[in-house]
């Protein structure tokens, strides 16, 4: 009998998430986060620049963890990128 070995799924599927999750996931994210300040802004932890929608990111306490409420903070994507991994970093 012939082995017949089919295509493997990539990782990923056809879903088109990414490991930050979908978009609603990326939303709901940075409405929290506003709802840290006053619903519309936030202050940046590292910098104190107010973020608004359209500019802030989560950033991971630990880097390479999820991305429950717990262990994300609002951050300016200058301070984001120039923190990466380092948990220690300080603006």
């Amino acid at each position: 009998m012939e082995t017949i070995s089919l295509p493997t799924k990539r990782h990923g599927g056809g879903n088109h998430q990414s490991a930050k999750g979908s978009s609603y996931s990326r939303r709901q994210r940075k409405i929290n986060l506003l709802a840290r300040g006053d619903g519309n802004a936030v202050p940046c932890v590292h910098c104190g620049t107010a973020l608004t929608y359209a500019t802030v990111e989560a950033d991971r306490v630990v880097a390479g963890g999820s991305y429950r409420l717990s262990n994300i903070q609002p951050s300016c994507r200058r301070d984001n990128l120039a923190r990466s991994n380092n948990p220690v970093w300080t603006a």
